[in-house]
């Protein structure tokens, strides 16, 4: 399936369907977690309930 077969569908419809390479690219660098599902993804628009991904202090050695 290409990318533009998958662009519209959210991180759990891509799990649902075995599509683990595409939602693996969608959750390199996640900056956001699913309220509903907590798969994470980079962008808000690849989750059904997104809310942002709070950093903690030990995220970063020198912070």
């Amino acid at each position: 399936m290409s990318a533009e077969q998958t662009d519209g569908r959210k991180m759990c419809e891509l799990h649902a369907a075995g599509l683990m390479e595409q939602a693996d690219h969608r959750c390199d660098d996640p900056k956001f977690v699913c309220g509903k599902c907590r798969r994470k993804a980079n962008k808000a628009e690849y989750l059904h309930n997104p809310l942002a991904l709070k950093k903690s202090a030990g995220d970063n050695f020198w912070s």
